[in-house]
């Protein structure tokens, strides 16, 4: 059972991020899982109850998709089992915890005060209670998202259905997703039945259910609902006999008018293993993209993260944390927790010294620039070119196109001017203006394009780490 742990534990790594992840995953013990219930130590009451608010329901989820069916877990500090807190991996549909639900909402008493639960009251009891429209800071980034996402709660079924939400991870597509889950159940008289889960519990029901002949009460459960939430559906890949289940799922509900809401990472034409039939299904309704924040975004998603925790944050150390980390909304969200555990700890002010000191790790790791060489190594490596090619005269299409690129992002991400820049590479400096606008307009319209530039950063702030 502790592999099934640490495998669950790299999900929560996935999804967290690695700051936030050493600071409150990593120091748990896994005690052991009896009768679908999985016990974990916390090494003290305050660690636990951090833990219980934030993370309990992403742990769950986790263990629930590694072991395969609904775990439930119960969080103690010391082993002492009277101190312990329960909560379930059930949770979803017409309000009652009777299937999954990604960030479910804990069964257990949740120990914050009961004047900060109260106005939780009206929300989805199966869907994160933190991940509503009312929570969600919008941005140029995900402006065109939002406004769609909230088309779609307004008139679930009439417009926009499918509505398949894209964008890299830790962007807020589940923030969205979750949100439209929300809005339904709670304008509803009739309590709408509103089913979320991630791609991969979808696939583990439909397992269990073959194994058990019950394939019947699966059919029940996801044709009847009102709203269809489905996280991660790249998952679905390469998975044919899930795919010919939820495709038949898709046209029962579509058919009746009920809602579809899907998330990715990637667009479905670029989903490989994604039959054409799915494809076209998915491709059949409005497609949105959710693209990394700018500055002012990060900035107002501190400070709003911030007011939610109730940490008083000046507005220089929101900036300092925006300037230094640009990623993903969930590496701004470890940074803040980060901060907030470390100053109720130890009761401290937070300023912008305090900030650097507790976030150092993190913000070395974004402090170190890659170099020219560098960016031409990795791009040369990323589209399968000779460095020698990339640097030299020629001018055919790809080569030319992939030199572009690499002047792009060595403005972007070095100091080094426009002229100094085109003797790297053997050019004048208008060459290289003329590159970086083409690249800079081809970012700003080919969200496809942009997850491929974003992904030739990720491994360059990656290998500067790993020198570092």
């Amino acid at each position: 059972m502790n592999g099934v742990w640490q495998k669950a534990a790299d999900r929560m790594r996935g999804t967290l991020g690695q700051v936030s992840y050493e600071t409150w995953i990593g120091p748990l013990n896994f005690v052991g899982l009896e009768n679908r219930t999985a016990t974990v130590e916390a090494p003290n009451k305050f660690f636990r109850d951090w833990v219980y608010e934030r993370y309990l329901d992403l742990m769950r989820q986790s263990l629930s998709v590694e072991v395969g069916e609904p775990v439930e877990v119960k969080l103690t500090f010391g082993h002492e089992t009277g101190a312990s807190l329960n909560g379930t991996a059930n949770g979803v549909a017409n309000g009652h915890s009777n299937g999954h639900g990604h960030g479910a909402g804990a069964a257990g008493k949740r120990p914050s005060a009961a004047s900060a639960d109260a106005p939780r009251r009206e929300l989805h009891p199966g869907l994160a209670q933190r991940y509503t429209f009312a929570e969600f800071v919008v941005g140029s980034s995900n402006q065109f998202a939002h406004a769609a996402a909230q088309a779609v709660a307004n008139r679930p079924g009439e417009k926009y259905n499918p509505l398949f939400i894209y964008g890299g991870v830790g962007l807020g597509k589940t923030h969205l997703a979750t949100a439209i889950g929300h809005h339904l159940w709670a304008a509803s008289n009739q309590r709408r039945k509103v089913l979320f889960m991630p791609a991969e519990v979808f696939m583990n029901e439909l397992i269990g259910s073959l194994r058990r002949d019950k394939m019947g009460e699966f059919k029940d459960k996801f044709r009847r609902v009102d709203a269809l939430i489905l996280d991660d559906v790249q998952f679905l890949a390469g998975r044919d006999r899930t795919q010919e289940e939820f495709f038949h799922t898709f046209n029962s509900l579509h058919s009746d008018g009920h809602q579809i809401v899907l998330t990715s990472d990637k667009v479905p034409r670029d989903i490989a293993g994604l039959e054409d039939r799915l494809r076209n299904r998915f491709e059949s309704g409005l497609i949105a993209d959710i693209a990394p924040p700018d500055l002012e975004t990060r900035v107002a998603i501190i400070q709003k993260k911030a007011a939610l925790e109730n940490l008083p944050l000046p507005s220089e150390v929101a900036l300092y944390i925006a300037q230094n980390v640009s990623a993903n909304v969930r590496e701004l969200e470890g940074c803040l927790t980060r901060l907030a555990a470390l100053a109720s700890m130890s009761k401290s002010t937070v300023t912008t010294e305090f900030a650097r000191q507790a976030l150092r790790d993190l913000i070395r790791t974004h402090d170190a620039k890659p170099d020219v060489d560098t960016i031409q190594k990795v791009v040369a490596d990323f589209f399968h070119i000779r460095l020698a090619d990339l640097k030299s005269k020629k001018r055919t299409q790809h080569i030319a196109f992939c030199r572009q690129v690499a002047m792009y992002l060595c403005r972007k991400l070095t100091d080094s001017s426009f002229p100094a820049i085109g003797e790297s590479f053997g050019r004048d400096h208008s060459t290289v203006i003329h590159a970086h606008n083409l690249i800079a307009r081809r970012i700003a319209n080919d969200s496809a394009f942009r997850f491929s530039i974003e992904k030739i950063e990720r491994e360059l702030k990656a290998s500067q780490a790993n020198a570092a």
